[in-house]
């Protein structure tokens, strides 16, 4: 047998009606409860009043996180605030924003400081130190998989860069994913995060860094995935379909934060990190050139994930078929082919290609010459 850790939250409860956890797991750690939420999103929904009778008898309050991805800037500005509260939990109810957020959180109430201290590949940083404060992840989308990981995505304005703060310290200590919570997502939100979920699958799988644990994950949950993407453009409120997301976006974090992921997230990480492009989104739009890339060296794998069950030509040319789908699926939401409408200068390509080195990129099943690099990105800027 290959060598291999497996690093998971300390529980996780999924299904229908798994909201009904919260009280009792928020409970078993202290009734001091910061809820971290998007901006606005928990105060508009129909889930407020089920938290807040669960939570009756505990002193909560709440952070609403700003609309953009997590920066350098919000996430201290979240620490301040957790700093005055003192509390005894975290609990994080929203996207991937929110649950990176919140991770930083946790080691940041008990290691005051700046988050940017901790972020990988920046000068003079270092490892979190130790356990941080408990928290419990509720997602209300089915894409990042950022529940099951061990890193947050910061974005530091100053360097121009996405980096990870990553430590198995920032693992979940409960995750509770309640699929009927995401049956009010728009279809863009439904695709951008959905092909997200469906890029991390299939990148954790190739990876360099694969193990055989996170294969047979990946290969229960990517059908369901497909499905799930296939059907909820034109049957949104399916809560089948929406339950088979939520548990391949699952996956998609277990599966990598123990392996890794690839060029994809390589390049929208470089993105992200100098412009203002919606992660999962330039996920999905890479992922097709990405494939197309690495076609020699993993074609008998994608053979073996997508198998028999999609028709002949995914039988005579997975790693095609898989790339077509990806750009199907786009289209299907409402969502580009490329990134051209967030107006990239061309002539920052090079430096895009440069910033797409990292942990990322370092999982991708071949190394990608700067040549490769750039071509694909002018394919896609």
């Amino acid at each position: 047998m290959i060598p291999f850790s497996l690093e998971m939250p300390r529980a996780i409860h999924f299904g229908r009606e798994a909201l009904r956890k919260l009280p009792e797991t928020v409970r078993e750690i202290g009734a001091r409860v910061m809820i971290v939420s998007g901006g606005g999103w928990l105060r508009s929904s129909p889930w407020e009043a089920a938290i807040e009778r669960g939570l009756e008898g505990c002193v909560v309050h709440r952070f609403s996180c700003p609309p953009a991805e997590p920066s350098v800037q919000s996430v201290d500005a979240a620490a301040a605030a957790a700093a005055a509260f003192q509390p005894d939990v975290l609990v994080a109810v929203g996207g991937g924003s929110v649950m990176d957020t919140t991770k930083a959180l946790s080691a940041l109430v008990k290691f005051p400081g700046t988050v940017e201290r901790f972020l990988e590949g920046l000068p003079g940083t270092a490892p979190v130190p130790g356990p941080g404060l408990p928290w419990i992840a509720v997602p209300t989308t089915a894409g990042t998989g950022a529940e099951a990981t061990k890193n947050a995505v910061i974005k530091s304005t100053a360097a121009g860069v996405k980096r990870s703060m990553r430590s198995r310290h920032l693992l979940a200590q409960a995750v509770i994913v309640d699929p009927e919570i995401t049956l009010s997502l728009p279809p863009g939100v439904t695709g951008t995060s959905g092909l997200d979920a469906f890029t991390q699958l299939v990148e954790a799988y190739v990876s360099r860094s694969t193990t055989p644990p996170v294969r047979s994950l990946v290969e229960g949950a990517f059908p369901l995935m497909w499905d799930a993407l296939d059907g909820l453009s034109r049957s949104p409120r399916n809560v089948e379909l929406r339950e088979k997301a939520s548990y391949g976006a699952l996956v998609s974090g277990i599966a990598l934060a123990n392996a890794g992921l690839g060029a994809a997230h390589g390049f929208a990480a470089a993105v992200g990190g100098m412009f203002d492009v919606p992660h999962g989104l330039a996920c999905a739009v890479f992922l097709p050139h990405v494939l197309a890339a690495n076609r020699d060296v993993i074609a008998r794998d994608i053979g073996k994930l997508v198998g028999a069950s999609h028709g002949r030509e995914a039988a005579r040319d997975p790693v095609g078929w898989l790339a077509s789908e990806a750009a199907r699926f786009l289209g299907a939401y409402g969502l580009p082919a490329d990134l051209r409408g967030f107006a990239i200068p061309g002539d920052r390509v090079g430096e895009l290609a440069e910033k797409s080195t990292g942990s990322s990129m370092r999982g991708n099943p071949r190394d990608l010459s700067m040549k490769e690099r750039t071509e694909i990105l002018s394919r896609v800027v």
